[in-house]
């Protein structure tokens, strides 16, 4: 009888050091946040590193990550947030250059208590405020992905093919959103990226790509067949961010990719988050031939 009354006490004591050193609880994060001179919203749910940031496109808050943020956060600390003048943030400056959007996210981290390492997520214009990131804080990127991104050539060989309504309806467009930007300082944010843009080494990258075709009102099939091309073409030299890179074609997804197929982002963000905790390399891909995208 001893012996089993033993047995039963040192049980109960396995079971509360196994409780005692369980798991810390997974973090919950939803609070406005004062970030370089703004007020912005940040959201966070699950638990671990690397942490994953999503950085949204042009124009979107983070409700845009809806659809993939629980599927991160099952796997690691994931947040996203809401750029100013965007979504629960407060305004915005003007201007408000891709430069300063992050200095403001490398802030709005540190005074949120969310030290990296981190894999950074860009959809669209998110892609050149991650890689100005990465350019200033290139220790605390563990990797990327970059979800059909706007590419270094985005206006000297990409919107130089739109129709001349179309470029003036843009400008006018972007100059309303309550972001802060212009023409100007988009051009000049793009450019910025790509003159500071430093190499990932072999930090793990991955591009995502829409794969449905674009149609654009008023552009003629042969410009938006060039449009494409050249879309493809700015999507490909993303890998030549990093020697660890795979790029992936969502045949079913529009510029969305998020939106149409949200699973292939979970996995894919999940590829690299696995990667850097085992320090391995997710290789390099030769994908096909990718349609046009957008802003």
């Amino acid at each position: 009888m001893g012996t089993r009354r033993d047995a039963r006490v040192l049980m109960a004591l396995l079971a509360v050091l196994s409780g005692a050193c369980a798991r810390p609880p997974a973090t919950s994060l939803d609070r406005v946040v004062d970030a370089a001179g703004v007020s912005l919203h940040i959201r966070c749910v699950g638990e671990g590193k690397p942490r994953v940031l999503f950085e949204a496109g042009l124009g979107n808050d983070g409700t845009v990550w809806n659809d993939v943020l629980p599927g991160v956060g099952r796997v690691t600390t994931a947040c996203t947030y809401d750029r100013a003048g965007l979504g629960q943030s407060g305004p915005a400056p003007r201007p408000h250059t891709n430069r300063r959007m992050a200095e403001e996210l490398r802030a709005l981290l540190s005074n949120a208590g969310l030290g990296g390492p981190y894999v950074l997520v860009g959809h669209s214009m998110g892609g050149v405020n991650v890689r100005l990131f990465a350019s200033e804080h290139l220790d605390d990127v563990a990797g990327m992905v970059l979800i059909d991104a706007v590419g270094d050539e985005q206006f000297t060989r990409w919107f130089v093919l739109f129709p001349e309504p179309m470029k003036a309806e843009f400008r006018k467009g972007l100059t309303a959103l309550p972001e802060g930007l212009d023409f100007d300082t988009y051009v000049s944010g793009i450019a910025d990226m790509s003159s500071s843009s430093r190499t990932l080494g072999d930090r793990p990258l991955v591009v995502l790509s829409h794969g449905k075709a674009q149609h654009d009102p008023g552009v003629s099939p042969e410009v938006q067949s060039e449009m494409e091309g050249v879309w493809a073409d700015m999507q490909k030299q993303m890998c030549r961010l990093s020697s660890s890179c795979s790029q992936t074609i969502a045949q079913e997804s529009g510029h969305f990719i998020q939106r149409d197929e949200p699973q292939l982002v979970v996995d894919s963000v999940r590829t690299v988050v696995e990667s850097v905790r085992a320090h391995g390399s997710i290789g390099l891909s030769s994908p096909g031939h990718p349609d046009a995208g957008s802003f």
